[in-house]
């Protein structure tokens, strides 16, 4: 697995530096262990250690297991194997998600590499999302802890709803701003929150303090999503790592449209686009897209994200002063920027 990061990155992760890498030790030797199952004669390429070893050595932020270690030091407990065992189970619950995000989108490309479902067909893909998601329930069970299997377990199934939900949403007009919201909980915010709760679970913090930090986490996973669908429209298929401008392309509005579709004429250019025949969208694109921007549904969800951070901001507030809440808050700043 990559575990190459940014200064910045590094400086906010300090604090948990040494455990993040344990994370991130254990779940490469999971593609190691598959070698060792396999039995003698077999092409180590046909493998499965092969693939498990390609999906997850794409490089991320590891957001979400950071959150977990650093929430459960709030309180001045050091992250022992049970603080372990959970960030890596919502590091790999991230991972199979994506692995299924991006084939029901029929991507082929998640941050500038081949994805499964390209290279190995969606079938594959997604029984290989399947074995993830398996494996990351095994290492939440190793914490003991009732609480996080069941809220865990909630995860899985909020995170299976967003898809479904956003399945069903695409090319259905209108979509309220509630509805885009409950979307984006379930399948961004959701593991956001339980990524942080877990932590403070762990670290054991108060039941007030446990809110706290849930609502830490659903705020900083709120804003994440929101910012990443703010890029679709301001960044090019170099800079995201992904094709640009495919949200509206493929049927499916985000919080920038929807605020613009506020506006009448902007509303009735989007449904003359969603009514288009394929061949002729890409060319009606540009002129769609300049028109979101021009009606400000970029700014608004811009401000949007922005008010979001805050609310991360404020329920850090309930943990002492320390590093750790320090790197927190410098997570949650920096999602503008990512």
């Amino acid at each position: 697995m990559t575990t190459v990061q940014t200064t910045a990155q590094q400086d906010i992760f300090a604090p948990i530096s040494a455990d993040l890498d344990r994370v991130v030790e254990v779940i490469t030797q999971l593609s190691i262990e598959e070698i060792e199952r396999c039995p003698a004669g077999i092409d180590a390429l046909d493998t499965l250690d092969q693939r498990l070893a390609h999906v997850m050595e794409t490089p991320g932020k590891k957001m979400r297991p950071a959150m977990t270690l650093l929430a459960s030091k709030l309180w001045g407990v050091e992250p022992d194997d049970k603080v372990i065992s959970m960030a890596v189970a919502v590091e790999l619950l991230h991972v199979a998600a994506l692995i299924h995000d991006d084939t029901v989108d029929d991507a082929d490309v998640r941050r500038g590499k081949a994805t499964a479902g390209f290279l190995w067909g969606n079938n594959f893909a997604v029984l290989l999302g399947d074995y993830v998601f398996a494996t990351s329930a095994k290492f939440v069970c190793d914490t003991g802890s009732v609480r996080l299997i069941s809220r865990f377990a909630e995860t899985i199934a909020e995170l299976a709803r967003g898809e479904l939900h956003e399945m069903v949403s695409n090319w259905n007009l209108p979509v309220t701003v509630d509805e885009y919201f409950a979307r984006i909980y379930d399948k961004t915010a959701s593991l956001f929150s339980t990524s942080a709760e877990s932590g403070a679970v762990l670290g054991g913090a108060n039941e007030d303090s446990v809110v706290a930090l849930r609502e830490y986490g659903y705020n900083l996973g709120m804003a994440y999503q929101v910012r990443d669908d703010v890029l679709d429209y301001e960044s090019t298929t170099d800079e995201l790592g992904k094709p640009a401008n495919q949200d509206i392309l493929s049927g499916k509005l985000t919080l920038p449209a929807i605020y613009a579709s506020e506006i009448p004429e902007c509303a009735l250019a989007i449904e003359t686009f969603f009514g288009l025949p394929e061949h002729e969208r890409e060319t009606a694109l540009g002129e769609l897209m300049d028109l979101i921007r021009h009606n400000g549904g970029v700014e608004r969800a811009e401000k949007t994200t922005a008010d979001f951070i805050e609310a991360a901001l404020r329920s850090l507030e309930v943990a002492p002063p320390s590093v750790s809440r320090d790197s927190l808050a410098s997570i949650a700043s920096s999602v503008n920027s990512h």
